[in-house]
């Protein structure tokens, strides 16, 4: 290295640090930085609530019937809570890692990685650079992974989007068409379900029709849940293993399982303790 270019590099890396602690610091811990990847989040938050709403009303219609036919359906359509819920905690999750991930990065990776290259810089040594590289790649890494897989998230919503809406309007007609009010024979208000446990040993068809209607409810739901699980949960995964395969093919980083993992205690054989 020759004397220049070190004192290029050493300037270099003093003022990546400097800038790393201020100015892109502040921007990056900042969430006005990224508004548009927290509307997209806040948007998909909203989607998943609509959702998690029409199938707790569905299915506390459905249980409502007078018939135990009914009850499979109610079960299977609370269980989309539990999904719902684990889709809003990874929502959640992003959203709070925007800032905390470039934190870490702007203040203590690229520190420490740039630091490595400047200390490898009077002292060359080949483990300095190679750890002032990985944590300086990390850092890009960490920067970009939540705003490249929301934005992978919401390119995917934008064409299942009409879809998902479908869904919540068509759980919510049947819920309502199933609990609204209709006007009786005597002109005053009465609920379908009252109606159909008054009429329900006597018109087995009419519990089939709601059966079929949430059938194809419930179909509705799978297909929302199925998009909402890939964009807010494989995507992110996906996006950081594309990362690492860069990282990996940029910096040669092996990041294979080490061959040599612990195994389990074997039991011995009264045999071999008798050798011992």
């Amino acid at each position: 290295m020759t004397k220049y270019f070190r004192m290029a590099a050493v300037f270099v890396l003093a003022l990546t640090i400097i800038l790393s602690c201020t100015v892109v610091g502040n921007k990056l811990t900042d969430p006005a930085t990224y508004s548009h990847t927290i509307e997209v989040l806040d948007q998909n938050r909203s989607t998943v609530l609509g959702l998690s709403a029409a199938s707790a009303a569905a299915s506390a219609a459905v249980s409502a019937l007078p018939s135990d036919i009914c009850s499979p359906l109610a079960e299977q359509l609370s269980e989309f809570t539990t999904w719902f819920l684990l889709i809003l905690s990874v929502v959640y999750l992003e959203k709070y890692l925007l800032t905390i991930l470039g934190a870490a990065a702007c203040y203590l990776l690229i520190p420490v990685g740039c630091g490595a290259l400047l200390t490898n810089c009077f002292f060359p040594a080949r483990t300095l650079q190679s750890i002032g590289t990985k944590l300086v790649a990390l850092s890009a890494a960490l920067v970009l992974v939540i705003p490249t897989s929301v934005w992978v998230s919401d390119q995917i919503n934008a064409i299942y989007a009409k879809s998902i809406d479908i869904t919540v309007q068509s759980a919510s007609a049947v819920t309502d068409n199933l609990i609204g009010q209709v006007p009786d024979k005597d002109g005053e208000n009465t609920s379908v379900i009252d109606e159909a446990k008054a009429i329900l040993d006597d018109l087995s068809g009419s519990v089939a029709g709601v059966i079929d209607q949430f059938k194809n409810v419930i179909n509705r739901f799978v297909e929302a849940t199925a998009v909402m699980i890939v964009t807010t949960c494989l995507v992110p995964v996906l996006v950081i293993l594309f990362f690492g395969w860069v990282i990996k093919t940029l910096l040669h980083v092996p990041l294979s399982i080490p061959a040599s993992l612990p195994k389990p205690i074997k039991k011995r054989h009264p045999q071999d303790a008798e050798k011992v």
